[in-house]
């Protein structure tokens, strides 16, 4: 669910829908309640709402989605405090009310499908990253969602907490073969959806990548960090 730029992504379970991530507020109608009812899901199944960090660009549609289903909005018991807070970009979004705030470790459960919530910090105070399981036919592999990206904005003692919350994320669980996030120019969801439109029979799925396939892709993402970092420390103060 989304655009070309941020995604959402819906997680359907035995007893309802677990959304990670909710868009903008301006848009959320249309880039996921719309996007949902095309592909024949109902956002009024939608019980969790898992916010990986306090950006209007991820929880601009809560209060919708709040207010217009009933769901119920979970994020960091740090970033429920970060999100008032914080300069939003661009327009501003509405607030949620408080609902669920988790810490490292937690897990939500809805039906058959339980979703471990993992604290990374260090993009925002209390950004999350879920670890949760999805199928393709009868195969069961495990999403590690990597709850945020940028980190050029951060200080260099926050761009340190990134990187030692990425690398401790790519190890904490050997199970974690789909790396997953919401933005798709990172984790190249959109190159994945062309080749999933093309798969046949017998082809492997192009969002499972293995564990050692994920491990890499965070080091990646550990590594730019760390280039940002040195870059910020040779600036001339």
């Amino acid at each position: 669910l989304g655009i070309n730029t941020v995604t959402a992504w819906a997680l359907t379970t035995s007893e309802g829908i677990i959304l990670f991530d909710a868009m903008f507020h301006h848009n959320v109608e249309e880039t996921v309640v719309g996007s949902m009812r095309q592909l024949g899901l109902d956002p009024a199944d939608i019980k969790y709402v898992i916010v990986s960090h306090a950006h209007n660009d991820h929880f601009g549609g809560a209060k919708y989605l709040q207010d217009a289903f009933g769901a119920r909005i979970v994020m960091a018991v740090e970033d429920w405090e970060h999100m008032r807070s914080w300069p939003q970009l661009g327009s501003l979004a509405p607030f949620p009310r408080d609902d669920i705030a988790v810490r490292d470790g937690y897990t939500i459960t809805l039906g058959d499908t339980a979703v471990r919530i993992i604290a990374t910090p260090g993009h925002t105070p209390g950004t999350i990253s879920p670890i949760f399981p999805v199928r393709d036919g009868g195969d069961v592999h495990y999403v590690g969602y990597w709850g945020a990206s940028a980190v050029s904005f951060l200080p260099p003692e926050g761009i340190l907490e990134y990187m030692a919350s990425a690398d401790r994320f790519a190890r904490i669980d050997r199970r974690v073969d789909v790396p997953l996030t919401n933005h798709p120019f990172i984790d190249g969801t959109l190159m994945k959806l062309e080749a999933l439109g093309e798969r046949r029979g017998g082809d492997p799925h192009p969002f499972v990548e293995g564990n050692a396939g994920f491990r890499s892709w965070m080091t990646a993402i550990h590594d730019c960090a760390g280039e940002v970092l040195e870059q910020k420390l040779q600036a001339p103060r």
